[in-house]
């Protein structure tokens, strides 16, 4: 795997493509409601382990991977399938570090997404070797 897309979130772009053609004007609308879902229900799920509420983590992670598959964000939407099967379990142990690395995933993804709407290259993360090689 190279250095760019082990740090890449956007990892099914022709769901984006699609979807631009779909909605046309619409869009970039659609995207920044996807957007807000993405960078604001990491939060809702660690809310929801912090209250020790297992049945909200799994509704709001199921909810948080249907966002980003349907954005071509899969692996969140992995992360958030894993967090839905603990909240399904009951046992919340384990989840904090995958909501970490959850809300970590949501500020790049967004970043993709912004730049991926304006039509930009998709940026190199300043912590790949890529981005340094150049």
């Amino acid at each position: 795997m190279n250095a760019h897309a082990e740090y890449q979130e956007l990892t099914d772009q022709q769901k984006l493509i699609d979807m631009r053609q779909e909605l046309e004007g619409g869009f970039q609308t659609v995207i920044r409601h996807y957007q807000a879902g993405i960078l604001h229900r990491p939060e809702k799920i660690r809310q929801a382990v912090r209250d020790n509420d297992a049945e909200r983590v799994s509704m709001e992670s199921h909810s948080m991977k249907s966002v980003c598959r349907q954005v071509g964000l899969m692996n969140m939407g992995e992360m958030a399938a894993r967090l839905e099967t603990i909240g399904n379990a009951g046992d919340l142990s384990g989840a904090e570090e995958l909501i970490e690395r959850l809300i970590a995933s949501s500020v790049t993804a967004n970043h993709e997404l912004t730049r991926f709407c304006t039509g930009m290259e998709l940026p190199k993360p300043f912590f790949s070797r890529a981005a340094h090689d150049e």
